[in-house]
């Protein structure tokens, strides 16, 4: 669901399996000034697709990157994947694909680092560089986020489904640079004995 008014910038969303259902919303942080309670409360009272609870409600969740990957992902203490190094889009479930080609990159510098102990080799699982092919995703993100009517927010979808549209939004979500290659940064030496 797209509704600027409960989730600037993203989307809300229902997953009903039958036996449980997941509610949610997304958006920019600056934008969601009655904050993500509210505005998640206020999406699932009547949310499309949604039931009344038959049983239990759980509530989890936190906050998700969804600025493109972050510029710093690794330490000594550890190192970010997929939707927590900001790889993410519920949108098209293309956080899947990120997370799997940067968990590849993220065991061989692990493994590295343990070998050597060497604090230099984390450099090489870095953010930045990665951020550099979702230009496309974020200037659609910057655009999506500065809709602020549901009028105008039917219209963008409206201009998405045209050819143009739907050819863009093919190459920037879901086409092969969707989301930076990461096998020439593995044969450059990471994950490899010196």
């Amino acid at each position: 669901m797209l509704d600027p008014r409960v989730a600037p910038g993203y989307l809300g969303w229902v997953v009903d399996d039958g036996r449980h259902a997941h509610v949610g919303v997304a958006g920019e942080p600056g934008a969601m000034r009655a904050g993500v309670r509210r505005l998640l409360d206020a999406f699932a009272a009547d949310a499309p697709g949604r039931a009344a609870p038959a049983g239990p409600v759980e509530r989890r969740g936190g906050p998700i990157p969804v600025g493109g990957v972050l510029r710093r992902l690794a330490c000594p203490d550890g190192l970010l994947v997929g939707d927590a190094a900001g790889a993410v889009s519920p949108l098209t479930a293309g956080g899947l694909d990120p997370c799997l080609r940067m968990s590849e990159l993220a065991a061989a510098v692990i493994a590295d680092y343990l070998r050597t102990g060497d604090r230099e080799v984390l450099k090489r699982y870095d953010g930045a560089a990665l951020r550099a092919r979702f230009r496309g995703r974020l200037l659609l993100r910057r655009l999506l986020a500065g809709i602020r009517s549901p009028v105008l927010a039917e219209a963008a979808v409206a201009v998405l489904r045209t050819r143009a549209g739907r050819a863009l939004a093919a190459r920037i979500l879901f086409g092969d640079g969707s989301f930076p290659e990461i096998e020439p940064r593995l044969a450059a030496g990471v994950g490899r004995g010196r």
